[in-house]
């Protein structure tokens, strides 16, 4: 199998959302739950030590007599077919990044993820956890817009940021931090160690290292108590707060650091392919968005694998004898060695490896 589509993988988090996610699979009656987040070609297990399920967040693939088999078992098997010769040597039998769509009825914990250096150092894991957003839409809950809380501003006092995180109740420090009003379209980097929270009535598209380690010294998320694990990821308190990075930042500096520049590839008569991430210049991934009108050829030049997600319309994905049918809210893959052709109209982002790992 070259073409794999995924099953739904709807995964627990400690805050609420999800009603967008139910709308894009068009299931009746959408609601925010427990359920916020969509993990896409995930060989990643959620750390969510509050439930007894081992293997949650691992994405399934559908297969043509109409069982599943885990992802990660998958490529145990076929990683030089679906991820390309070279790339199990460099990266083994794992795409190298997670990629994911999240939509938040809350305002998330302030937080951030460690970089590869801190996670070496403080996780044992060669992988950190910078991280890029796709804004795809924002709605608003309770009379707020949505909004990010972005970096540091020139209000930032780490000792009152460190004595907010030890008590866990963070007044000040939101204060403290740009917040940011969505607008969707925008593409949107957190490097590893980098300050932030998603606000409420945000959807993004997520792609990361794969990892799950984070950092949230709140004591809750919205009205969910969290332990002293979820907060600091099992790390004394003053070895977890070294993962923040203290820079301060302008809001035409942040601008800077974190918008990245869409740059148009390719369009005819039958797509439009525009770069949302360049992975040349991240290093850590990529990702593309393909408007299809017609049809479309994969070129060599992007012979890579790719996890995509069917944002609006329909398509069918053909290498040879292998189709694949995708609907909106669909999740798929595109291995390596296949030689793809999209047909029909539809909105698509496509996210690609690593060109290095660790």
């Amino acid at each position: 199998m070259k073409l794999l589509k995924f099953l739904p993988n709807r995964v627990w988090r400690v805050y609420r959302g999800g009603a967008c996610l139910d709308r894009l699979r068009g299931i009746a009656n959408p609601a925010d739950g427990s359920f916020p987040e969509e993990w896409i070609a995930s060989t990643v297990a959620a750390q969510n030590p509050q439930r007894d399920c081992p293997g949650e967040g691992i994405s399934r693939v559908l297969l043509p007599d109409g069982s599943a088999e885990r992802f990660d078992r998958m490529l145990e098997r076929e990683a030089e077919t679906l991820l390309g010769p070279d790339h199990p040597a460099s990266a083994g039998r794992t795409p190298g990044f997670l990629t994911k769509l999240l939509d938040s009825a809350i305002r998330l914990p302030v937080q951030a993820h460690p970089d590869r250096e801190a996670s070496r150092r403080l996780f044992c894991s060669p992988y950190g956890k910078t991280e890029a957003w796709i804004v795809l839409e924002g709605r608003r809950i309770n009379g707020e817009e949505p909004y990010l809380l972005m970096g540091f501003n020139d209000r930032f006092d780490f000792e009152v940021f460190r004595r907010e995180a030890l008590t866990g109740v963070m007044e000040k420090t939101l204060g403290m931090m740009h917040r940011y009003p969505i607008t969707p379209g925008e593409v949107i980097l957190i490097p590893g160690g980098f300050p932030h929270a998603i606000g409420s009535g945000v959807l993004v598209q997520e792609i990361m290292e794969p990892t799950d380690w984070v950092i949230q010294p709140e004591a809750r998320c919205g009205e969910q108590p969290l332990t002293m694990q979820d907060r600091f990821g099992g790390l004394d308190p003053d070895a977890a707060l070294s993962v923040f990075h203290r820079e301060i930042l302008t809001l035409d500096r942040l601008r800077a650091k974190v918008l990245q520049a869409p740059v148009m590839l390719g369009e005819d008569d039958g797509a439009t392919l525009t770069r949302l991430i360049d992975r040349d210049a991240v290093r850590y991934f990529g990702s593309l968005e393909l408007k299809l009108r017609r049809t479309w050829e994969r070129p060599g030049s992007l012979n890579c694998f790719m996890a995509g997600t069917v944002l609006d319309g329909h398509a069918a994905v053909t290498d040879g004898a292998e189709t694949i049918t995708l609907e909106r809210g669909d999740t798929f893959a595109v291995g390596a060695s296949a030689r793809p052709r999209f047909t029909g109209r539809a909105r698509i982002l496509l996210a690609l490896p690593p060109l290095s790992t660790p």
